[in-house]
Protein backbone atom coordinates (compact mmCIF):
# COMPACT_ATOMS: atom_id res chain seq x y z
CA UNK A 1 0.00 0.00 0.00
CA UNK A 2 2.89 2.36 0.70
CA UNK A 3 4.05 1.93 -2.89
CA UNK A 4 0.61 2.94 -4.14
CA UNK A 5 0.57 6.06 -1.96
CA UNK A 6 3.96 7.11 -3.34
CA UNK A 7 2.77 6.64 -6.92
CA UNK A 8 -0.44 8.60 -6.35
CA UNK A 9 1.49 11.42 -4.68
CA UNK A 10 3.83 11.62 -7.67
CA UNK A 11 0.93 11.89 -10.12
CA UNK A 12 -0.90 14.51 -8.07
CA UNK A 13 2.23 16.71 -7.87
CA UNK A 14 2.55 16.54 -11.66
CA UNK A 15 -1.12 17.41 -12.02
CA UNK A 16 -0.77 20.47 -9.80
CA UNK A 17 2.35 21.74 -11.57
CA UNK A 18 0.63 21.57 -14.93
CA UNK A 19 -1.65 24.48 -14.01
CA UNK A 20 1.34 26.76 -13.62
CA UNK A 21 2.24 26.14 -17.25
CA UNK A 22 -0.92 27.63 -18.74
CA UNK A 23 -0.21 30.43 -21.19
CA UNK A 24 -1.78 33.86 -21.51
CA UNK A 25 -4.11 34.94 -24.31
CA UNK A 26 -5.63 38.23 -25.38
CA UNK A 27 -9.36 38.87 -25.14
CA UNK A 28 -11.06 41.43 -27.40
CA UNK A 29 -14.45 42.70 -26.19
CA UNK A 30 -16.56 44.17 -28.98
CA UNK A 31 -19.25 46.78 -28.51
CA UNK A 32 -21.82 44.38 -30.02
CA UNK A 33 -21.29 41.95 -27.12
CA UNK A 34 -18.98 39.44 -28.84
CA UNK A 35 -15.83 38.20 -27.10
CA UNK A 36 -12.89 36.94 -29.18
CA UNK A 37 -10.00 35.10 -27.53
CA UNK A 38 -6.63 34.49 -29.13
CA UNK A 39 -3.47 36.37 -30.14
CA UNK A 40 -3.44 39.89 -31.57
CA UNK A 41 -1.18 39.52 -34.62
CA UNK A 42 -1.50 43.03 -36.03
CA UNK A 43 -2.63 46.35 -34.57
CA UNK A 44 -2.69 49.88 -35.91
CA UNK A 45 -3.19 52.14 -32.85
CA UNK A 46 -6.56 53.85 -32.96
CA UNK A 47 -7.40 52.35 -36.36
CA UNK A 48 -7.68 48.52 -36.55
CA UNK A 49 -6.49 45.14 -35.26
CA UNK A 50 -6.31 41.50 -36.30
CA UNK A 51 -6.68 38.59 -33.84
CA UNK A 52 -5.95 34.90 -34.48
CA UNK A 53 -8.06 32.39 -32.53
CA UNK A 54 -7.03 28.95 -31.33
CA UNK A 55 -8.21 27.14 -34.47
CA UNK A 56 -6.11 29.39 -36.74
CA UNK A 57 -8.92 31.72 -37.90
CA UNK A 58 -8.05 35.41 -38.25
CA UNK A 59 -10.58 38.19 -37.59
CA UNK A 60 -10.12 41.91 -38.36
CA UNK A 61 -11.91 44.77 -36.60
CA UNK A 62 -11.90 48.53 -36.64
CA UNK A 63 -10.96 50.04 -33.28
CA UNK A 64 -14.30 51.86 -33.34
CA UNK A 65 -15.90 48.39 -32.91
CA UNK A 66 -13.71 47.49 -29.90
CA UNK A 67 -14.74 48.21 -26.33
CA UNK A 68 -11.56 46.93 -24.62
CA UNK A 69 -8.66 44.46 -24.85
CA UNK A 70 -7.49 42.38 -21.87
CA UNK A 71 -5.33 39.32 -21.10
CA UNK A 72 -6.31 36.10 -19.32
CA UNK A 73 -5.11 32.52 -18.81
CA UNK A 74 -5.63 30.55 -22.02
CA UNK A 75 -8.75 28.39 -21.82
CA UNK A 76 -9.82 25.21 -23.62
CA UNK A 77 -12.89 26.76 -25.24
CA UNK A 78 -13.22 28.68 -28.46
CA UNK A 79 -14.29 32.31 -28.46
CA UNK A 80 -17.90 33.37 -28.20
CA UNK A 81 -17.67 34.64 -31.78
CA UNK A 82 -20.17 32.76 -33.97
CA UNK A 83 -17.88 32.40 -36.99
CA UNK A 84 -17.43 28.62 -36.55
CA UNK A 85 -20.69 27.44 -38.10
CA UNK A 86 -24.17 26.87 -36.75
CA UNK A 87 -23.32 23.42 -35.28
CA UNK A 88 -20.89 24.88 -32.73
CA UNK A 89 -22.52 25.39 -29.31
CA UNK A 90 -19.47 26.54 -27.31
CA UNK A 91 -16.93 24.88 -24.98
CA UNK A 92 -15.24 22.74 -27.61
CA UNK A 93 -11.46 22.26 -27.42
CA UNK A 94 -8.90 24.40 -29.19
CA UNK A 95 -5.45 23.77 -30.58
CA UNK A 96 -2.65 23.73 -28.00
CA UNK A 97 -1.73 22.04 -24.74
CA UNK A 98 -4.26 19.63 -23.23
CA UNK A 99 -4.01 17.49 -20.09
CA UNK A 100 -6.04 14.75 -18.40
CA UNK A 101 -6.31 13.15 -14.96
CA UNK A 102 -8.34 9.91 -14.79
CA UNK A 103 -9.47 7.62 -11.98
CA UNK A 104 -10.79 4.19 -12.88
CA UNK A 105 -11.73 0.72 -11.68
CA UNK A 106 -11.04 -2.44 -13.70
CA UNK A 107 -12.87 -5.75 -13.27
CA UNK A 108 -10.47 -8.54 -14.13
CA UNK A 109 -11.52 -11.16 -16.69
CA UNK A 110 -10.19 -14.60 -17.62
CA UNK A 111 -7.92 -16.90 -15.62
CA UNK A 112 -5.35 -14.19 -14.88
CA UNK A 113 -7.57 -11.13 -14.55
CA UNK A 114 -7.67 -9.29 -11.25
CA UNK A 115 -9.62 -6.28 -9.97
CA UNK A 116 -7.62 -3.10 -9.61
CA UNK A 117 -7.88 0.66 -9.14
CA UNK A 118 -6.18 2.89 -11.71
CA UNK A 119 -4.95 6.48 -11.71
CA UNK A 120 -3.35 8.04 -14.77
CA UNK A 121 -2.40 11.38 -16.23
CA UNK A 122 -1.73 12.33 -19.85
CA UNK A 123 -0.31 15.55 -21.32
CA UNK A 124 0.02 16.47 -24.96
CA UNK A 125 -1.09 18.59 -27.89
CA UNK A 126 -4.52 19.22 -29.41
CA UNK A 127 -3.94 19.53 -33.16
CA UNK A 128 -7.51 20.66 -33.99
CA UNK A 129 -10.94 20.34 -32.31
CA UNK A 130 -10.98 16.61 -33.06
CA UNK A 131 -7.53 15.04 -32.56
CA UNK A 132 -5.19 14.84 -29.53
CA UNK A 133 -1.88 13.04 -29.02
CA UNK A 134 0.22 12.91 -25.88
CA UNK A 135 2.25 10.89 -23.40
CA UNK A 136 1.15 9.61 -20.02
CA UNK A 137 1.96 7.63 -16.90
CA UNK A 138 -0.25 5.79 -14.43
CA UNK A 139 -0.35 3.74 -11.23
CA UNK A 140 -2.44 0.53 -10.99
CA UNK A 141 -2.98 -1.26 -7.69
CA UNK A 142 -4.09 -4.94 -7.74
CA UNK A 143 -6.15 -5.76 -4.65
CA UNK A 144 -5.59 -9.53 -4.37
CA UNK A 145 -1.88 -9.71 -5.13
CA UNK A 146 -1.12 -6.24 -3.64
CA UNK A 147 0.97 -5.41 -6.69
CA UNK A 148 1.61 -1.94 -8.13
CA UNK A 149 2.39 -1.45 -11.80
CA UNK A 150 3.26 1.76 -13.60
CA UNK A 151 2.19 1.99 -17.28
CA UNK A 152 4.04 4.47 -19.47
CA UNK A 153 2.09 5.09 -22.65
CA UNK A 154 1.31 7.11 -25.75
CA UNK A 155 -2.24 8.47 -25.74
CA UNK A 156 -4.38 9.23 -28.82
CA UNK A 157 -7.88 10.67 -28.67
CA UNK A 158 -10.58 11.59 -31.19
CA UNK A 159 -13.44 13.91 -30.19
CA UNK A 160 -16.26 13.46 -32.69
CA UNK A 161 -18.00 16.83 -32.22
CA UNK A 162 -16.77 20.37 -31.60
CA UNK A 163 -19.46 20.97 -28.96
CA UNK A 164 -19.94 21.24 -25.22
CA UNK A 165 -20.94 17.56 -25.09
CA UNK A 166 -19.20 15.11 -27.41
CA UNK A 167 -18.56 11.36 -27.65
CA UNK A 168 -14.90 10.37 -27.96
CA UNK A 169 -12.58 7.43 -28.61
CA UNK A 170 -9.35 7.11 -26.63
CA UNK A 171 -6.45 4.71 -27.27
CA UNK A 172 -3.48 4.19 -24.96
CA UNK A 173 -0.54 1.93 -25.84
CA UNK A 174 2.72 1.37 -23.99
CA UNK A 175 4.58 -0.74 -21.46
CA UNK A 176 4.31 -1.28 -17.70
CA UNK A 177 7.19 -1.25 -15.23
CA UNK A 178 7.74 -1.57 -11.47
CA UNK A 179 6.28 -4.69 -9.71
CA UNK A 180 4.95 -6.11 -12.98
CA UNK A 181 6.22 -5.59 -16.53
CA UNK A 182 4.64 -6.15 -19.91
CA UNK A 183 2.78 -4.76 -22.93
CA UNK A 184 -0.11 -2.37 -22.14
CA UNK A 185 -3.05 -1.33 -24.35
CA UNK A 186 -6.30 0.38 -23.31
CA UNK A 187 -8.94 1.42 -25.87
CA UNK A 188 -12.07 3.15 -24.53
CA UNK A 189 -15.15 5.09 -25.61
CA UNK A 190 -16.89 7.78 -23.62
CA UNK A 191 -18.44 11.21 -23.44
CA UNK A 192 -16.96 14.62 -22.63
CA UNK A 193 -18.99 17.20 -20.68
CA UNK A 194 -17.53 20.71 -20.70
CA UNK A 195 -17.67 22.45 -17.32
CA UNK A 196 -16.85 25.86 -18.77
CA UNK A 197 -14.13 27.36 -20.91
CA UNK A 198 -11.36 25.92 -18.73
CA UNK A 199 -12.11 22.21 -18.40
CA UNK A 200 -14.39 19.21 -18.72
CA UNK A 201 -15.44 15.94 -17.09
CA UNK A 202 -14.97 12.69 -19.03
CA UNK A 203 -16.75 9.37 -18.43
CA UNK A 204 -15.67 6.26 -20.33
CA UNK A 205 -15.88 2.48 -20.63
CA UNK A 206 -13.10 0.36 -22.07
CA UNK A 207 -10.95 -2.73 -22.01
CA UNK A 208 -7.39 -3.02 -20.69
CA UNK A 209 -4.97 -5.54 -22.13
CA UNK A 210 -2.14 -5.98 -19.66
CA UNK A 211 0.52 -8.56 -20.45
CA UNK A 212 2.54 -9.71 -17.41
CA UNK A 213 5.67 -11.86 -17.42
CA UNK A 214 5.49 -14.81 -14.99
CA UNK A 215 8.37 -17.03 -13.96
CA UNK A 216 7.19 -20.65 -13.57
CA UNK A 217 9.08 -23.29 -11.56
CA UNK A 218 8.28 -26.19 -13.88
CA UNK A 219 7.43 -24.61 -17.23
CA UNK A 220 9.69 -21.58 -17.38
CA UNK A 221 8.55 -18.01 -18.07
CA UNK A 222 5.27 -17.09 -19.73
CA UNK A 223 3.41 -13.92 -20.73
CA UNK A 224 -0.24 -13.80 -19.60
CA UNK A 225 -2.98 -11.24 -20.15
CA UNK A 226 -4.22 -9.80 -16.85
CA UNK A 227 -6.91 -7.85 -18.68
CA UNK A 228 -10.29 -6.52 -17.67
CA UNK A 229 -13.14 -4.12 -18.38
CA UNK A 230 -12.75 -0.59 -17.01
CA UNK A 231 -14.92 2.36 -16.07
CA UNK A 232 -13.22 5.73 -15.67
CA UNK A 233 -14.07 9.26 -14.59
CA UNK A 234 -11.62 11.99 -15.43
CA UNK A 235 -10.95 15.70 -15.57
CA UNK A 236 -9.23 17.69 -18.30
CA UNK A 237 -7.49 21.02 -18.10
Amino acid sequence: MRKLVLMLSFLMVGFSLSFAQQSQQEVVYLKNGSIIKGTVIEQVPGVSLKIQTGDGSVFAYQMSEVEKITKEVASRGYSSNRGYGSSYDGNGVQRGYRGFLDLGYTLGTGDWGEDRIELSTSHGYQFNPYFYAGLGVGAHYYFDSEVVEVPIFADFRADFLNNRITPFFDFKIGYTVYDATGFYMAPSVGCRFATGNSGAVNVSLGYTMQKVEFEGYYYGSSSENCGGFSIKVGFEF
